[in-house]
C-alpha cells in the first residue's frame, strides 16, 4: 500500500515533474512502514530518491526519447534497488537479491504493466514479498 499510495500521489502532488516525484513519493511513503525494521529508517527515503532520481538521470541521458518508456525499469530498478541495498546488506543476509528484485518490479511496473496505480501496485507487491522473505535472515 505505501508504494502504491506513494507513487500516486508523488505523481498526482506533483504532476511537472511526475518520473521524479513518483519515486520520490515511494521513498517517502515506504519510510513508516520499514521504521521497526530498520534503524534509522528515514535513510530509506534518502537513497530512495537519490537512487530514483540517479536512475532517471542516466535515462534521460543515454537512452533514445523513443525507447525511455522499454527500458525504464532496466535502468532505474538496479539505480533504486542499489541504493537501497546499501543499508539492507547491514540488517539481512541475502540483502544482494535486493537489486535484482527491484530490478524485476520495475521492470514488471514501469514496462510490462505502467499505469497510475498498476506501477505502485506491482513494485509493491514484488518487493514487499521480498523484503518479508529477507527479513527472514537477519544479521
Amino acid at each position: 500500500m505505501a508504494t502504491t499510495v506513494g507513487w500516486l500521489a508523488g505523481s498526482l502532488l506533483f504532476p511537472v515533474l511526475p518520473a521524479v516525484s513518483g519515486g520520490v513519493g515511494v521513498g517517502l511513503l515506504q519510510w513508516p512502514v520499514l521504521y521497526r525494521r530498520l534503524p534509522q529508517a528515514w535513510r530509506w527515503m534518502v537513497v530512495t530518491a537519490i537512487g530514483w532520481i540517479g536512475g532517471m538521470v542516466i535515462l534521460w541521458i543515454a537512452v533514445p526519447s523513443e525507447l525511455q518508456p522499454l527500458l525504464a525499469g532496466l535502468i532505474v530498478g538496479p539505480a533504486v534497488g542499489l541504493a537501497q541495498w546499501l543499508l539492507l546488506r547491514r540488517e539481512v543476509c541475502w540483502a544482494g537479491w535486493w537489486i535484482a528484485i527491484s530490478t524485476l518490479a520495475w521492470i514488471t511496473g514501469l514496462t510490462l504493466l505502467p499505469g497510475m496505480l498498476s506501477t505502485g501496485a506491482l513494485v509493491g507487491a514484488v518487493g514487499g514479498l521480498a523484503l518479508i522473505l529477507l527479513w527472514r535472515t537477519p544479521r
